[in-house]
């Protein structure tokens, strides 16, 4: 099973980056990251009673919080043209002929929708350091000094005084912990698309669904946020949202432990749910007729 699978893994891999749409992604994400790097070049001469402290992890973490906002609802459009996409084209008939299962099939696209997320996560997190150092780093002394050292030094003009309580060690943590509790919601978001996909034979009524049922779920859980705690989706705001917070030099914001285990519990039932039920459905409808 397991060589199967592996087969198919990358036969799928090798027919989703012959198209556009794993590149063209890749755009509206890097844009984003710019946008918020090279925004803050303009932020030349603040006030000086302005309480926030300006550092590169309060770039770093906005721009991540941005881009893999996108990221998420690419995991949604990509995953829901998954299956839906097989079946429309008519090619699982050419594909269960051969000495593969459903269930082969079905893990298959799994894993490479998670790779996809995975892959995009990464390259989300090498642009926006990228990205901080080409636009905010600087020479001084003939030695580079990078946006995340902590100390007294000028960043594109703008003075920057590192916050003594959260030295540079404490803010890297946060950006850790934050990036970390962000996978789950994108898996989680991927899977979601998955489902979706299992139940259309038509992929524009599929990715249609899926994207209106992944706005609707975000913008309920913005507007209801004792509920929205426990939306998948939105439990990517929770990690990033603290640490870019705590790098601006709030006091008052700090991790809490309750919010820390929601932000992983949450996206992990709801992504096991999500695969379980997609798989339930794959496995019963009829995809060859």
């Amino acid at each position: 099973m397991i060589a199967r699978v592996g087969r198919l893994v990358r036969f799928e891999l090798a027919k989703l980056f012959r198209q556009k749409l794993p590149y063209v992604v890749l755009f509206p994400i890097v844009g984003a990251v710019m946008l918020v790097m090279l925004r803050g070049m303009d932020v030349q001469g603040e006030a000086v009673a302005d309480p926030r402290i300006r550092n590169g992890f309060e770039y770093l973490g906005t721009a991540c919080l941005w881009a893999l906002r996108l990221v998420s609802v690419f995991a949604v459009v990509i995953a829901s043209l998954s299956l839906s996409g097989e079946a429309s084209q008519g090619t699982y008939r050419m594909v269960l002929v051969r000495p593969v299962t459903r269930t082969d099939v079905f893990i298959s696209k799994a894993l490479v929708v998670s790779i996809v997320v995975l892959a995009l996560f990464l390259a989300t997190a090498a642009v926006s350091s990228g990205m901080l150092h080409v636009a905010h780093g600087f020479w001084r002394d003939g030695s580079y000094v990078s946006p995340l050292n902590e100390g007294r030094f000028t960043l594109m003009g703008e003075e920057v005084i590192s916050d003594p309580n959260r030295p540079r060690d404490v803010l890297a943590g946060d950006f850790r912990l934050a990036m970390t509790l962000s996978i789950l919601p994108l898996l989680a978001s991927g899977f979601f698309g998955l489902l979706i996909s299992s139940l259309f034979d038509n992929t524009g009524a599929a990715v249609g669904l899926a994207m209106f049922l992944a706005v609707a779920l975000y913008g309920f859980a913005s507007v209801d946020r004792q509920a929205g705690k426990y939306v998948f989706s939105h439990s990517l705001e929770y990690g990033l949202t603290v640490a870019k917070h705590r790098a601006e030099g709030y006091s008052d914001r700090k991790w809490e432990n309750g919010a820390i285990r929601r932000a992983w519990l949450v996206p992990l039932l709801s992504g096991v749910a999500f695969l379980g039920a997609a798989y339930a459905v794959f496995v019963r409808r009829d995809i060859l007729s």
